[in-house]
This record gives structure tokens, C-alpha cells and sequence, in this order.
């Protein structure tokens, strides 16, 4: 037995700037530029050239702007204490088998701000909750978690000089998440957002221009219906994850080895962002706005952390790997993956992907489909090789200096990578009638509304795809009173990955002790052209079209 016992203190501090727009935002489409055809001393009823663009770049020249918005000055002194305690035990049962258990309990405070400015939603009385000095739950406003505890179970059988397996199970805690501005504590009625709308004439009485509009106490009044509102269910609990996997390794011959390994986890307690004050859809044939259709109406939308995400993991895997021997390196990693799951985190996703936050927060069973990062089969080869000539080498050993300095030391390293894509999530954008939650913003809780479809894919060419990637489904908008579509979430995919990237390595030998190298690499080095994900938003007029790449050739 080999037994082992620790405890691990982690202090975290945070200060948090992040009120947008802070020092204010202005927004010019209203054309107060635009003449009257008596400023012009024409006649009435004269013809006035429309060009919006122009007028409403004369309004930012002029300092007539439409609307000015404007957020308080908030900073949050973000505190957390995590406290891990943890014991090992590393047992030789026979001299082919090891086993290691452990446990591990950790306890994570809930956040909480240095000077108390921190607050949330409460459902049972409509009201935004202030912190106040005292227990970690008055501090916090959410109770503490004292049950995180973390088994740890693994062994390792040697079959025989050539074959071995090995297999694992934990349960593993995340105290970390950055989903949203729930997290940092920009919650009324201490983060203060406001919007001012110049409804009269630039001359009239009441109208706020550029010089003077910030100075004008915008971001002064709470108001519930258009600021930050949020809720973190007191009772929530620290996300988890349980995480297995199982491998058998053999070596086939000298220096080469096969493994198998099948790896898998499941999480649980995921933080889901979405709007707790969600509007109902319209009675059939009504057209009300989102605010007339909320269950409370005395506040907008209310940034909702639900700990409700339920994803997970399963993937087969084949390894095959050849060590150095002889100047060669070769390896080559296979991976069938399926990554499932109900719910995303705002703000964790790939380049030139967008969201695929929850349609409807109050149904999460009809989210279950493909995670955003979900990719089917990926095949990685990578191989290094030392061409055998000049000192150290296998031929051309006694090489002058001068042509060991050009001939000699030189390597190669490729590496091929070649992956399905990625998923592609696609929605529409919702007219008043159709919306939800009046949010523009997926880590707010804007809902993705999707379409409804039918048919099935076509067959056609690479060149036809990138006008048409969605030939032969069809898609409508559905009405506002079932304003959440039958297509499930993630259901299509982007084109695929194919790449070959090379680097040319030359190394000198200055002296017994001292190398320099010089390196050459190409990224992508076939300059293949690897396609980006197509326009996902129905109703656009790009829908359905690719206008993207990855990057070509680079040296």
C-alpha cells in the first residue's frame, strides 16, 4: 500500500468591469438630416433624394442622434474560498495488478462580492434580493454545498510481457463558470441600464443631443423592464461530471504498440442560460409583443442560470504507435465520438459558429440532440523522420563539416488530420409576434427559436452545395402561437476538415553541448480548400449558402 493524504486551500479574487454600454452608445437612423424642400427653395411636394446612409452620417457630424443608451458604473469584488480534501490509496494486489481508490471531498463556497453589492431574483416574491453581511447564504444569496464528494477508482492488469489493460472511474466538480452576467453580478438594481429615445424635433424642447445626452442622468433609474435582471435558484447546486474509460494495450512487435480504448462521461447540474421570465406564445390569431405575454410583467426578461444541463459523452478510439527506432515516429490516433446533450454554454463557441442555446427553456427534453463540438470520426497521423545522412546518421557519417552543415541533420515532420464536421445549428429570426424573451444576446438567455422543416437532403456537388447546402429540406416559419419549430437542435453539419501540414527541420551542431535549429513549417501545405459552415439563419437572404474558408496555405 502506498497511502497518501492532502488538503488544498484556493483563494480567488475577481474584479469585475464589464457594464456595457459604460461610457454610452448612440444610434443614428433617425435623418433629422435629411432636407425639407423649403430648406432646399424648392416647392412643396419636391422630390428629396433618399440616401439614409448619408443623412444619418450628417446626424453623427451634427450630434443628432435617435436614441442614447447608458450603463452605471459597477464594479463587483468577486470573492470565492474552495476547500479540497483528499485521500489515495496505490494497492499491489499481485504482482500483475494495481489498483488505485481514493475519495476526494471539496467544498466550494458560492459566490459572493467584497463590498455586498450583489443580489438576485427571487421567484416567491417577484423581487430583486439584496446581500448583506452575515452567513455565506445572506452574502451569497444562494446556499451553500457541503455534499461534493469525488470517488476515485483505477486499475492497471498486466496480461501478460506484451499486453496490458487499464480502467478508471471518477466524479469530478467544476466551481468555475463564466456563462454569463449572472455570474459576475451585473443584477439590478445596482447595474443601472438605460435607453433614451428622441422623440421630438433637434430644435424642440427635450431633445438630447451627443454633447449633452450623457450628462442627462440616463443611467440613473432602476427599471426593472429594460435592465439586467438575474436569477440563481438558491437552492443550485456545483456542476459534475462522471468520467470512465477502459483501454487494452499489446505490442505487436519491437517498438511498435496497439491500444483500444473506449472513454465516456456524463455531466450533470450544467449551468443553461435562458429567460425565467420567458413570454407564453400568442393566443392563435394575436399578434401582442413580448412584454404583454410575460408571466410577470412588471419586469423584462430575467437572466435565468438553470442547473438543469444534462450532456454526454461516448467514443471508441484506436491508437497505433510506432516509437522511435531507426530515425522513424509514426502515429496514428482514430476517435468514433457522439457528444449528446440538452443545453451549451454561452460564450464557448468555435469560430464562426453561433449559439445553439435552448428554444424554449421551459422544455428542455425537445433540446437533446448533437453538442456544438461534436465531431464523429477524427483521423490524425503524424510521423517524423530523420533523413539518415551526416554525423550521428545512418549513411554519409564522416561528411566534411562544410557538407555536413548542408546535408546533414535535416527532418521531417508531417502531420494529416482529417474530421467530419461540425454541427450546425439553424433558426430563425422571430418577428415581436413570435419572440420570447426581447434578447438579442445568448448570454442573457436569448432563445433560438427554430423553424419547421421537412423533406430530406440532396444529392449534389461540392460547387452546388456552397449556394445550396440545404437542398432538399424545406423550411418555414411557424406561426405565433407555436412559435417553436419541429427541427431539432444541431441538426445539420458543416463540411468536413482535410488537412496536411509539414515542417522542415534543419539542426546544426555548434558544438558537443550547443544545437541550433532552423525551422520550416506549412500549414495546410496542399492548400486544400476546407470549407466553413453555411449561413444558418432562415429567412436571411444569405441562408443556406457558404462564403467562408479556413485558412489556405501558410508559411
Amino acid at each position: 500500500h502506498s497511502l497518501k493524504v492532502g488538503y488544498e486551500f484556493l483563494a480567488i479574487r475577481t474584479e469585475v468591469l464589464d457594464i456595457n454600454p459604460l461610457y454610452g452608445q448612440d444610434t443614428y437612423n433617425n435623418q433629422y438630416s435629411k432636407p425639407t424642400c423649403a430648406q432646399l427653395g424648392q416647392a412643396a411636394g419636391c422630390t428629396i433624394p433618399a440616401d439614409a446612409t448619408s443623412y444619418d452620417l450628417a446626424d453623427f457630424y451634427f450630434g443628432l442622434p435617435s436614441a442614447i443608451a447608458q450603463g452605471s458604473n459597477l464594479t463587483t469584488n468577486l470573492r470565492q474560498h474552495v476547500h479540497s480534501l483528499y485521500v489515495q490509496d496505490d494497492w499491489r494486489v499481485t504482482p500483475k495488478l494495481t489498483v488505485n481508490v481514493g475519495l476526494r471531498w471539496e467544498f466550494a463556497t458560492p459566490v459572493w462580492d467584497r463590498d455586498n453589492l450583489w443580489s438576485n431574483f427571487d421567484p416567491t416574491t417577484n423581487t430583486l434580493v439584496r446581500a448583506t453581511s452575515g452567513s455565506l447564504y445572506n452574502r451569497a444569496l444562494v446556499h451553500p454545498d457541503y455534499k461534493d464528494y469525488g470517488p476515485r477508482l483505477g486499475l492497471a492488469y498486466s496480461v501478460d510481457s506484451k499486453t496490458s489493460i487499464r480502467a478508471g472511474y471518477g466524479i469530478s466538480y467544476t466551481f468555475f463558470n463564466r456563462p454569463g452576467s449572472a455570474i459576475e453580478g451585473i443584477n439590478g438594481p445596482l447595474a443601472i441600464f438605460g435607453t433614451f429615445n428622441n422623440t421630438v424635433a433637434p430644435a424642440a424642447p427635450g431633445f438630447l443631443t451627443t454633447q449633452n445626452g450623457f450628462n442627462a442622468g440616463i443611467a440613473s433609474t432602476f427599471n426593472p423592464i429594460n435592465s439586467n435582471n438575474d436569477y440563481i435558484p438558491a437552492d443550485t447546486r456545483w456542476p459534475y461530471v462522471q468520467s470512465w474509460v477502459v483501454s487494452i494495450q499489446r505490442e505487436l512487435m519491437k517498438n511498435t504498440v496497439l491500444e483500444l480504448a473506449y472513454n465516456g462521461n456524463h455531466s450533470l447540474r450544467l449551468p443553461i442560460i435562458g429567460d425565467y421570465n420567458q413570454a407564453a406564445p400568442n393566443l392563435p390569431g394575436a399578434t401582442l409583443g413580448v412584454q404583454a405575454r410575460r408571466p410577470d410583467q412588471s419586469f423584462g426578461p430575467i437572466t435565468w442560470v438553470d442547473p438543469a444541463g444534462n450532456n454526454h459523452y461516448n467514443g471508441l478510439s484506436a491508437r497505433l504507435e510506432h516509437r522511435f527506432s531507426q530515425g522513424l515516429y509514426f502515429l496514428n490516433s482514430f476517435t468514433w465520438g457522439s457528444a449528446m446533450g440538452d443545453s451549451e454554454q454561452a460564450l464557448e463557441y468555435y469560430s464562426n459558429l453561433t449559439g445553439a442555446n435552448p428554444q424554449n427553456i421551459r422544455n428542455l427534453a425537445a433540446e437533446k440532440g448533437p453538442s456544438s463540438y461534436d465531431a464523429k470520426f477524427v483521423n490524425v497521423t503524424s510521423v517524423v523522420y530523420e533523413l539518415p545522412f551526416g554525423k550521428g546518421r545512418k549513411f554519409l557519417t564522416s561528411l566534411h563539416p562544410a557538407l555536413d552543415a548542408v546535408l546533414g541533420g535535416w527532418d521531417l515532420n508531417g502531420i494529416n488530420t482529417a474530421s467530419t464536421g461540425l454541427p450546425v445549428n439553424v433558426y430563425y429570426t422571430p418577428s415581436a409576434a413570435n419572440d420570447v424573451t426581447g434578447l438579442s444576446a445568448e448570454y442573457r438567455g436569448q432563445a433560438f427559436e427554430r423553424p419547421n422543416v421537412s423533406g430530406s437532403g440532396a444529392s449534389q456537388s461540392t460547387p452546388q452545395s456552397l449556394l445550396t447546402y440545404f437542398a432538399g429540406y424545406t423550411f418555414t416559419t411557424p406561426p405565433a402561437s407555436a412559435p417553436f419549430g419541429n427541427l431539432g437542435r444541431n441538426a445539420f453539419r458543416a463540411p468536413g476538415l482535410a488537412q496536411f501540414d509539414l515542417a522542415v527541420n534543419k539542426n546544426f551542431r555548434i558544438t558537443e553541448g550547443i544545437r541550433l535549429q532552423f525551422r520550416s513549417e506549412f500549414f495546410n501545405v496542399l492548400n486544400h480548400t476546407n470549407f466553413g459552415p453555411p449561413s444558418n439563419i432562415f429567412g436571411s437572404s444569405s441562408f443556406g449558402t457558404i462564403t467562408t474558408t479556413l485558412p489556405a496555405r501558410q508559411i
